[in-house]
Protein backbone atom coordinates (compact mmCIF):
# COMPACT_ATOMS: atom_id res chain seq x y z
CA UNK A 1 0.00 0.00 0.00
CA UNK A 2 1.48 3.43 -0.97
CA UNK A 3 2.72 5.55 1.63
CA UNK A 4 -0.44 8.46 1.77
CA UNK A 5 2.40 10.73 3.34
CA UNK A 6 4.79 10.57 0.51
CA UNK A 7 1.81 10.21 -2.19
CA UNK A 8 3.02 13.19 -4.66
CA UNK A 9 0.65 15.74 -5.47
CA UNK A 10 1.95 17.01 -8.45
CA UNK A 11 4.99 15.69 -10.77
CA UNK A 12 7.11 18.49 -13.21
CA UNK A 13 8.86 16.38 -15.80
CA UNK A 14 11.37 18.00 -17.77
CA UNK A 15 8.88 21.38 -18.17
CA UNK A 16 10.89 23.90 -20.96
CA UNK A 17 9.34 27.67 -21.65
CA UNK A 18 9.73 29.36 -24.52
CA UNK A 19 9.27 32.93 -25.83
CA UNK A 20 8.20 33.36 -29.38
CA UNK A 21 9.50 36.12 -30.92
CA UNK A 22 8.96 36.55 -34.71
CA UNK A 23 9.85 32.89 -36.30
CA UNK A 24 12.54 32.64 -33.18
CA UNK A 25 11.90 30.73 -30.07
CA UNK A 26 13.63 31.88 -27.07
CA UNK A 27 14.01 29.30 -24.27
CA UNK A 28 12.97 30.83 -20.84
CA UNK A 29 12.89 27.69 -18.74
CA UNK A 30 14.98 24.43 -20.05
CA UNK A 31 14.25 21.11 -18.81
CA UNK A 32 12.81 21.78 -15.03
CA UNK A 33 12.32 18.57 -13.03
CA UNK A 34 11.12 17.85 -9.75
CA UNK A 35 7.89 16.38 -7.79
CA UNK A 36 5.89 17.80 -4.71
CA UNK A 37 4.54 15.71 -2.51
CA UNK A 38 1.67 15.59 -0.04
CA UNK A 39 2.80 17.60 3.57
CA UNK A 40 5.74 18.78 1.53
CA UNK A 41 7.42 22.47 1.89
CA UNK A 42 9.89 23.16 -1.56
CA UNK A 43 11.33 26.64 -1.81
CA UNK A 44 11.98 27.71 -5.39
CA UNK A 45 15.09 30.58 -5.25
CA UNK A 46 17.13 32.41 -7.97
CA UNK A 47 18.24 35.31 -9.33
CA UNK A 48 15.35 38.13 -10.53
CA UNK A 49 14.51 36.62 -13.98
CA UNK A 50 15.99 32.98 -13.60
CA UNK A 51 12.49 31.32 -14.10
CA UNK A 52 10.80 31.50 -10.59
CA UNK A 53 7.52 32.65 -11.37
CA UNK A 54 6.83 31.88 -14.91
CA UNK A 55 7.21 28.01 -13.34
CA UNK A 56 4.29 28.74 -11.26
CA UNK A 57 2.26 30.82 -14.13
CA UNK A 58 3.14 27.41 -15.78
CA UNK A 59 1.66 25.14 -12.82
CA UNK A 60 -1.38 27.12 -13.38
CA UNK A 61 -1.75 27.21 -16.99
CA UNK A 62 -1.64 31.36 -16.50
CA UNK A 63 1.40 32.04 -19.13
CA UNK A 64 0.95 35.04 -21.39
CA UNK A 65 0.07 33.84 -24.86
CA UNK A 66 3.82 34.85 -26.23
CA UNK A 67 5.29 31.83 -23.96
CA UNK A 68 4.60 28.36 -24.63
CA UNK A 69 5.41 25.02 -22.70
CA UNK A 70 7.16 21.83 -24.11
CA UNK A 71 4.69 19.29 -25.98
CA UNK A 72 5.00 16.17 -23.92
CA UNK A 73 2.80 17.29 -20.77
CA UNK A 74 5.66 18.05 -18.73
CA UNK A 75 2.84 19.47 -15.67
CA UNK A 76 0.75 16.70 -14.15
CA UNK A 77 -1.56 16.69 -11.12
CA UNK A 78 -2.20 13.28 -9.58
CA UNK A 79 -5.71 12.88 -8.08
CA UNK A 80 -7.11 10.22 -5.78
CA UNK A 81 -10.19 10.40 -4.18
CA UNK A 82 -9.73 13.86 -3.12
CA UNK A 83 -9.77 16.34 -6.33
CA UNK A 84 -6.57 18.39 -5.28
CA UNK A 85 -7.09 22.09 -4.89
CA UNK A 86 -4.75 24.38 -5.35
CA UNK A 87 -4.51 28.08 -4.22
CA UNK A 88 -2.13 30.79 -5.31
CA UNK A 89 -0.90 33.56 -3.10
CA UNK A 90 0.73 36.36 -5.95
CA UNK A 91 3.67 38.73 -5.60
CA UNK A 92 2.08 41.98 -6.74
CA UNK A 93 -1.37 42.35 -4.07
CA UNK A 94 -2.31 45.37 -6.08
CA UNK A 95 -2.49 44.27 -9.52
CA UNK A 96 -4.57 41.17 -8.25
CA UNK A 97 -7.50 42.88 -5.80
CA UNK A 98 -10.19 44.72 -8.07
CA UNK A 99 -9.56 48.46 -7.42
CA UNK A 100 -13.22 49.65 -7.53
CA UNK A 101 -14.53 46.85 -4.97
CA UNK A 102 -13.62 46.89 -1.18
CA UNK A 103 -11.16 44.56 -0.05
CA UNK A 104 -13.73 43.07 2.21
CA UNK A 105 -16.42 42.27 -0.51
CA UNK A 106 -13.35 40.15 -1.98
CA UNK A 107 -13.01 38.50 0.70
CA UNK A 108 -16.40 38.10 0.87
CA UNK A 109 -15.83 36.04 -2.37
CA UNK A 110 -13.77 34.08 -1.33
CA UNK A 111 -16.20 32.85 1.84
CA UNK A 112 -18.65 32.41 -0.46
CA UNK A 113 -16.81 29.92 -2.12
CA UNK A 114 -16.55 27.35 0.36
CA UNK A 115 -18.36 28.52 3.15
CA UNK A 116 -22.20 26.98 4.23
CA UNK A 117 -22.60 30.09 6.33
CA UNK A 118 -26.23 31.42 5.57
CA UNK A 119 -26.39 34.70 6.62
CA UNK A 120 -24.44 37.89 5.93
CA UNK A 121 -23.22 38.47 9.85
CA UNK A 122 -21.81 35.34 10.20
CA UNK A 123 -19.82 35.71 6.66
CA UNK A 124 -19.00 38.96 8.22
CA UNK A 125 -17.87 37.64 11.14
CA UNK A 126 -15.21 35.29 9.27
CA UNK A 127 -13.90 37.35 7.22
CA UNK A 128 -12.87 39.79 10.05
CA UNK A 129 -11.66 36.51 11.62
CA UNK A 130 -9.16 36.30 8.75
CA UNK A 131 -8.42 39.32 8.87
CA UNK A 132 -7.14 39.11 12.49
CA UNK A 133 -5.13 35.51 11.54
CA UNK A 134 -3.05 37.24 8.96
CA UNK A 135 -2.12 40.29 11.15
CA UNK A 136 -4.57 42.75 10.03
CA UNK A 137 -5.96 43.99 13.65
CA UNK A 138 -8.39 46.50 12.48
CA UNK A 139 -10.56 44.07 11.00
CA UNK A 140 -13.49 46.70 10.27
CA UNK A 141 -11.92 49.47 8.36
CA UNK A 142 -9.91 47.18 6.76
CA UNK A 143 -12.83 45.19 5.57
CA UNK A 144 -14.40 48.66 4.30
CA UNK A 145 -11.37 50.06 2.31
CA UNK A 146 -10.65 49.92 -1.12
CA UNK A 147 -7.17 48.75 -2.80
CA UNK A 148 -5.53 52.00 -3.00
CA UNK A 149 -6.36 53.03 0.87
CA UNK A 150 -4.27 50.58 2.01
CA UNK A 151 -0.51 50.15 2.16
CA UNK A 152 1.14 47.06 0.23
CA UNK A 153 1.98 45.18 3.41
CA UNK A 154 -1.74 45.07 4.33
CA UNK A 155 -2.66 44.40 0.86
CA UNK A 156 -0.76 41.21 0.68
CA UNK A 157 -1.94 40.08 3.94
CA UNK A 158 -5.46 39.98 1.95
CA UNK A 159 -4.24 37.96 -0.69
CA UNK A 160 -2.86 35.77 2.01
CA UNK A 161 -5.70 35.36 3.56
CA UNK A 162 -8.38 35.08 0.42
CA UNK A 163 -5.97 31.68 -0.62
CA UNK A 164 -6.08 29.96 2.84
CA UNK A 165 -9.75 30.47 3.11
CA UNK A 166 -9.80 28.16 0.42
CA UNK A 167 -8.03 25.17 2.66
CA UNK A 168 -6.24 23.99 -0.75
CA UNK A 169 -3.93 20.62 -1.14
CA UNK A 170 -1.51 22.84 -2.99
CA UNK A 171 -0.41 26.23 -2.51
CA UNK A 172 1.93 28.18 -4.71
CA UNK A 173 2.98 31.05 -3.39
CA UNK A 174 4.92 33.85 -5.58
CA UNK A 175 7.21 35.82 -3.04
CA UNK A 176 4.10 36.24 -0.51
CA UNK A 177 6.28 38.13 2.53
CA UNK A 178 7.67 40.80 0.03
CA UNK A 179 6.16 43.31 1.09
CA UNK A 180 6.20 42.62 4.56
CA UNK A 181 8.13 43.66 7.65
CA UNK A 182 10.55 41.45 8.93
CA UNK A 183 7.84 40.82 12.48
CA UNK A 184 4.89 40.13 9.59
CA UNK A 185 7.10 37.89 7.32
CA UNK A 186 7.72 35.45 10.18
CA UNK A 187 4.06 35.57 11.82
CA UNK A 188 2.25 35.24 8.04
CA UNK A 189 4.82 32.15 7.02
CA UNK A 190 4.03 31.07 10.37
CA UNK A 191 0.51 30.94 9.97
CA UNK A 192 1.05 29.65 6.51
CA UNK A 193 2.94 26.72 7.17
CA UNK A 194 0.52 26.33 10.64
CA UNK A 195 -2.35 25.92 8.34
CA UNK A 196 -0.99 23.83 5.80
CA UNK A 197 0.13 21.09 8.15
CA UNK A 198 -3.38 21.43 9.72
CA UNK A 199 -5.24 20.88 6.45
CA UNK A 200 -1.92 18.41 5.63
CA UNK A 201 -1.37 21.15 2.22
CA UNK A 202 2.24 21.10 -0.13
CA UNK A 203 3.60 24.23 0.10
CA UNK A 204 5.78 25.57 -2.90
CA UNK A 205 7.17 29.25 -2.42
CA UNK A 206 9.25 31.53 -4.18
CA UNK A 207 11.25 33.73 -2.68
CA UNK A 208 14.86 35.47 -2.81
CA UNK A 209 15.36 35.88 1.03
CA UNK A 210 16.96 32.39 1.41
CA UNK A 211 17.45 32.70 4.80
CA UNK A 212 13.68 33.38 5.74
CA UNK A 213 12.54 30.36 3.64
CA UNK A 214 15.13 28.29 4.17
CA UNK A 215 13.94 27.71 8.16
CA UNK A 216 10.47 26.95 6.78
CA UNK A 217 11.46 24.29 3.97
CA UNK A 218 12.44 21.11 3.54
CA UNK A 219 13.78 20.93 0.00
CA UNK A 220 14.89 24.29 -2.03
CA UNK A 221 15.68 24.23 -5.66
CA UNK A 222 17.78 27.07 -7.36
CA UNK A 223 17.54 27.95 -10.62
CA UNK A 224 20.00 29.77 -12.72
CA UNK A 225 19.12 31.56 -15.94
CA UNK A 226 16.42 29.14 -16.56
CA UNK A 227 18.43 26.09 -15.63
CA UNK A 228 18.09 24.03 -11.91
CA UNK A 229 21.48 24.08 -10.82
CA UNK A 230 22.61 22.47 -7.75
CA UNK A 231 21.58 24.44 -4.88
CA UNK A 232 24.73 26.50 -2.68
CA UNK A 233 24.15 27.17 0.64
CA UNK A 234 23.63 31.24 1.88
CA UNK A 235 27.04 31.93 2.72
CA UNK A 236 28.12 31.56 -0.66
CA UNK A 237 25.51 33.98 -1.93
CA UNK A 238 26.72 36.38 0.54
CA UNK A 239 26.93 39.65 -1.35
CA UNK A 240 30.25 41.95 -1.24
CA UNK A 241 30.69 44.56 1.32
CA UNK A 242 28.23 47.65 0.48
CA UNK A 243 29.61 50.75 -0.34
CA UNK A 244 29.08 53.96 2.70
CA UNK A 245 29.82 57.30 1.41
CA UNK A 246 30.01 60.65 3.93
CA UNK A 247 27.86 62.75 4.69
CA UNK A 248 27.19 66.59 3.96
CA UNK A 249 26.56 69.15 6.13
CA UNK A 250 24.04 71.32 4.00
CA UNK A 251 20.73 70.61 4.46
CA UNK A 252 18.70 69.53 1.48
CA UNK A 253 15.27 68.39 2.72
CA UNK A 254 13.70 69.77 6.27
CA UNK A 255 10.28 68.35 7.21
CA UNK A 256 8.23 70.49 10.75
CA UNK A 257 5.07 69.07 12.24
CA UNK A 258 4.09 66.75 9.11
CA UNK A 259 0.36 65.82 9.53
CA UNK A 260 -1.66 63.60 6.80
CA UNK A 261 -5.88 63.09 7.08
CA UNK A 262 -7.68 61.11 4.72
CA UNK A 263 -11.36 61.61 4.38
CA UNK A 264 -13.48 58.62 4.20
CA UNK A 265 -17.53 59.15 3.15
CA UNK A 266 -19.09 62.13 1.96
CA UNK A 267 -22.65 62.88 4.73
CA UNK A 268 -21.09 61.86 7.52
CA UNK A 269 -16.93 62.17 6.81
CA UNK A 270 -14.63 60.47 9.22
CA UNK A 271 -10.87 61.11 9.41
CA UNK A 272 -7.98 58.76 9.42
CA UNK A 273 -4.79 60.20 10.31
CA UNK A 274 -2.12 58.93 8.22
CA UNK A 275 0.82 60.77 9.48
CA UNK A 276 1.22 62.37 12.78
CA UNK A 277 3.81 65.75 13.34
CA UNK A 278 6.28 63.95 11.42
CA UNK A 279 9.88 65.94 11.66
CA UNK A 280 12.90 64.81 9.43
CA UNK A 281 15.99 66.68 8.02
CA UNK A 282 17.82 65.25 4.81
CA UNK A 283 21.35 66.21 3.92
CA UNK A 284 22.87 66.64 0.66
CA UNK A 285 24.68 63.75 -0.14
CA UNK A 286 22.48 61.71 2.69
CA UNK A 287 21.36 58.34 2.74
CA UNK A 288 18.66 58.74 5.05
CA UNK A 289 16.28 55.21 6.46
CA UNK A 290 12.36 55.18 6.98
CA UNK A 291 11.84 51.61 8.93
CA UNK A 292 8.70 50.53 10.70
CA UNK A 293 5.92 48.10 10.80
CA UNK A 294 3.51 47.59 7.57
CA UNK A 295 1.08 50.46 7.63
CA UNK A 296 3.09 52.63 9.31
CA UNK A 297 2.55 55.32 7.01
CA UNK A 298 6.08 55.12 5.40
CA UNK A 299 4.70 55.41 1.61
CA UNK A 300 2.19 57.95 2.63
CA UNK A 301 5.21 59.81 3.71
CA UNK A 302 6.93 59.36 0.53
CA UNK A 303 4.33 60.22 -1.84
CA UNK A 304 3.61 63.41 0.03
CA UNK A 305 6.80 64.57 -0.40
CA UNK A 306 6.79 64.04 -3.52
CA UNK A 307 3.38 66.38 -3.83
CA UNK A 308 1.47 63.45 -4.93
CA UNK A 309 -0.72 63.58 -1.38
CA UNK A 310 -1.55 67.70 -1.89
CA UNK A 311 -3.32 67.78 1.26
CA UNK A 312 -1.44 67.81 4.67
CA UNK A 313 -0.40 70.19 7.36
CA UNK A 314 3.04 71.64 8.11
CA UNK A 315 6.16 72.42 6.10
CA UNK A 316 8.16 70.64 3.48
CA UNK A 317 10.78 72.90 2.51
CA UNK A 318 13.80 72.30 0.12
CA UNK A 319 16.81 74.34 0.12
CA UNK A 320 17.34 74.77 -3.21
CA UNK A 321 15.01 76.35 -5.96
CA UNK A 322 15.24 72.77 -8.10
CA UNK A 323 13.39 70.59 -6.49
CA UNK A 324 14.41 67.71 -8.24
CA UNK A 325 13.23 64.39 -6.86
CA UNK A 326 12.59 61.29 -8.19
CA UNK A 327 10.45 58.18 -6.66
CA UNK A 328 11.08 54.64 -7.70
CA UNK A 329 7.76 53.21 -6.21
CA UNK A 330 7.27 49.85 -4.27
CA UNK A 331 4.96 48.58 -7.63
CA UNK A 332 7.17 49.24 -10.63
CA UNK A 333 4.55 47.50 -13.20
CA UNK A 334 2.38 50.59 -11.70
CA UNK A 335 4.41 53.38 -12.12
CA UNK A 336 5.49 51.87 -15.94
CA UNK A 337 2.90 52.85 -19.08
CA UNK A 338 2.29 49.64 -20.35
CA UNK A 339 1.96 50.89 -23.98
CA UNK A 340 5.54 52.49 -23.93
CA UNK A 341 8.90 50.10 -24.87
CA UNK A 342 11.72 50.84 -22.45
CA UNK A 343 13.23 53.01 -25.01
CA UNK A 344 10.05 55.38 -25.04
CA UNK A 345 9.98 55.12 -20.85
CA UNK A 346 13.39 56.56 -20.56
CA UNK A 347 12.96 59.58 -23.69
CA UNK A 348 9.89 60.32 -21.91
CA UNK A 349 11.55 61.07 -18.83
CA UNK A 350 14.36 63.47 -20.55
CA UNK A 351 12.57 65.01 -22.77
CA UNK A 352 11.66 67.62 -20.10
CA UNK A 353 15.40 68.14 -19.27
CA UNK A 354 15.97 69.83 -23.26
CA UNK A 355 18.97 68.07 -23.04
CA UNK A 356 19.71 66.77 -26.61
CA UNK A 357 22.70 64.63 -25.50
CA UNK A 358 20.80 62.71 -22.92
CA UNK A 359 18.47 61.67 -25.36
CA UNK A 360 21.25 59.69 -27.90
CA UNK A 361 20.74 56.11 -27.93
CA UNK A 362 24.08 55.34 -26.47
CA UNK A 363 23.22 57.61 -23.42
CA UNK A 364 20.15 55.18 -22.92
CA UNK A 365 22.03 52.17 -23.12
CA UNK A 366 24.48 53.28 -21.05
CA UNK A 367 21.61 53.76 -18.15
CA UNK A 368 20.30 50.17 -18.76
CA UNK A 369 24.08 49.00 -18.36
CA UNK A 370 24.25 50.51 -14.91
CA UNK A 371 21.58 48.65 -13.73
CA UNK A 372 22.35 45.50 -14.89
CA UNK A 373 20.15 45.02 -18.04
CA UNK A 374 21.73 44.63 -21.76
CA UNK A 375 20.25 46.90 -25.23
CA UNK A 376 18.30 44.46 -26.12
CA UNK A 377 15.35 45.76 -23.32
CA UNK A 378 14.72 48.88 -24.92
CA UNK A 379 12.59 47.16 -27.31
CA UNK A 380 10.63 45.26 -24.74
CA UNK A 381 7.66 46.08 -23.01
CA UNK A 382 7.16 45.72 -19.16
CA UNK A 383 4.92 43.21 -19.35
CA UNK A 384 7.65 40.92 -21.11
CA UNK A 385 9.91 41.15 -18.26
CA UNK A 386 10.32 39.51 -14.73
CA UNK A 387 9.72 41.52 -11.67
CA UNK A 388 12.91 42.50 -10.89
CA UNK A 389 13.51 43.35 -14.30
CA UNK A 390 10.83 46.00 -14.16
CA UNK A 391 12.24 47.29 -10.91
CA UNK A 392 15.70 47.49 -12.99
CA UNK A 393 13.83 49.54 -15.49
CA UNK A 394 12.11 52.15 -13.35
CA UNK A 395 15.49 52.72 -11.26
CA UNK A 396 17.01 53.45 -14.72
CA UNK A 397 14.02 56.05 -15.07
CA UNK A 398 14.95 57.97 -12.01
CA UNK A 399 18.57 58.00 -11.96
CA UNK A 400 18.91 58.93 -15.82
CA UNK A 401 17.35 62.63 -15.10
CA UNK A 402 20.08 63.11 -11.85
CA UNK A 403 18.05 64.19 -9.12
CA UNK A 404 18.56 66.15 -6.08
CA UNK A 405 16.57 63.48 -3.64
CA UNK A 406 16.39 59.69 -4.72
CA UNK A 407 12.98 58.07 -3.05
CA UNK A 408 13.28 54.31 -2.80
CA UNK A 409 9.75 53.22 -1.60
CA UNK A 410 10.39 49.20 -1.14
CA UNK A 411 12.00 49.47 -4.66
CA UNK A 412 14.50 46.80 -4.31
CA UNK A 413 12.18 43.87 -2.52
CA UNK A 414 11.65 42.20 -5.89
CA UNK A 415 15.02 41.97 -6.60
CA UNK A 416 17.37 39.18 -5.24
CA UNK A 417 19.84 39.60 -2.74
CA UNK A 418 23.26 40.00 -5.26
CA UNK A 419 21.12 42.19 -7.62
CA UNK A 420 19.80 44.34 -4.41
CA UNK A 421 23.72 45.12 -3.23
CA UNK A 422 24.58 45.88 -6.69
CA UNK A 423 21.73 48.39 -7.18
CA UNK A 424 22.71 50.22 -3.61
CA UNK A 425 26.48 50.12 -4.80
CA UNK A 426 25.52 51.83 -8.04
CA UNK A 427 23.22 54.12 -6.60
CA UNK A 428 25.72 54.83 -3.51
CA UNK A 429 28.54 55.32 -6.55
CA UNK A 430 26.50 57.91 -7.96
CA UNK A 431 25.67 59.95 -5.09
CA UNK A 432 29.66 60.06 -4.48
CA UNK A 433 29.65 61.60 -7.66
CA UNK A 434 26.66 63.95 -8.28
CA UNK A 435 25.58 64.63 -4.32
CA UNK A 436 22.40 63.29 -4.38
CA UNK A 437 20.14 62.36 -1.36
CA UNK A 438 18.33 59.29 -0.72
CA UNK A 439 15.78 57.98 1.30
CA UNK A 440 15.77 54.55 1.37
CA UNK A 441 12.58 53.15 2.68
CA UNK A 442 12.46 49.17 3.00
CA UNK A 443 11.44 46.20 4.99
CA UNK A 444 14.47 44.89 5.11
CA UNK A 445 16.58 46.62 8.31
CA UNK A 446 19.43 44.80 7.59
CA UNK A 447 19.91 46.26 4.26
CA UNK A 448 18.69 49.93 5.17
CA UNK A 449 21.23 49.57 7.76
CA UNK A 450 24.26 49.29 5.68
CA UNK A 451 23.33 51.56 3.52
CA UNK A 452 21.59 54.59 5.49
CA UNK A 453 23.98 56.65 8.08
CA UNK A 454 20.50 58.09 10.20
CA UNK A 455 17.42 56.13 10.47
CA UNK A 456 13.68 57.11 11.77
CA UNK A 457 11.43 54.46 12.66
CA UNK A 458 7.79 55.10 12.13
CA UNK A 459 4.75 53.74 14.02
CA UNK A 460 1.10 54.13 13.47
CA UNK A 461 1.48 57.16 11.57
CA UNK A 462 4.42 58.56 14.19
CA UNK A 463 8.28 59.06 14.57
CA UNK A 464 8.95 56.71 17.62
CA UNK A 465 12.67 56.64 17.46
CA UNK A 466 15.19 57.85 15.20
CA UNK A 467 19.21 58.42 15.72
CA UNK A 468 22.12 57.40 13.95
CA UNK A 469 22.44 53.95 12.55
CA UNK A 470 24.96 52.57 15.13
CA UNK A 471 23.08 53.71 17.90
CA UNK A 472 20.01 52.37 16.62
CA UNK A 473 21.75 48.64 15.91
CA UNK A 474 23.57 48.29 19.38
CA UNK A 475 20.90 50.36 21.57
CA UNK A 476 17.19 50.75 20.51
CA UNK A 477 15.34 52.13 22.98
CA UNK A 478 11.39 52.01 21.73
CA UNK A 479 9.86 48.52 21.50
CA UNK A 480 8.89 48.74 18.17
CA UNK A 481 12.56 49.12 16.89
CA UNK A 482 13.84 46.34 19.62
CA UNK A 483 11.00 43.86 18.13
CA UNK A 484 11.76 45.05 14.16
CA UNK A 485 15.74 44.06 15.22
CA UNK A 486 14.92 40.92 16.50
CA UNK A 487 13.18 39.55 13.96
CA UNK A 488 16.05 40.19 11.05
CA UNK A 489 15.98 37.09 8.89
CA UNK A 490 19.58 37.30 7.95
Amino acid sequence: MKDDAVSPILTIDNLSIYHKIGKEDIPLLDQLSFTISKNERIGLIGHSGSGKSITMKAILDILPENLFISKNNPIRFHRDEHNHLVSFIPQNAQLNLNPLITCGNQLLESVDLVSKLSTKKEKYGQCIEWLNKVGLSDGKRIFDSYPHELSGGQLQRITIAMALIRKPSLILADEPTTALDPILQHQVLSLLFTLADSIQASVLIISHDVHLISTWTNKLIFLNEGKRVDYVTPNQLKPTELVKVGDNKENLLNINNLTVQFKKGWLRPTFFTALSNISLTIKKGESVGIIGISGSGKSTLAKTICRLIPHYEGNIVFNNQQDKVQMIFQNPLFSLNPKFRVVDTLISSLKPLNNKKLLIRQHLIETLDLVGLNESFLNKFPHECSGGEQQRIAIARAICVNPDLLILDESLASLDIERQVSIVNLLNKIRSKTNISMLFISHDIEMVMAVCSFIYVLSSGSIVESGKTEDLRSNPQNNVTKALLNNISR
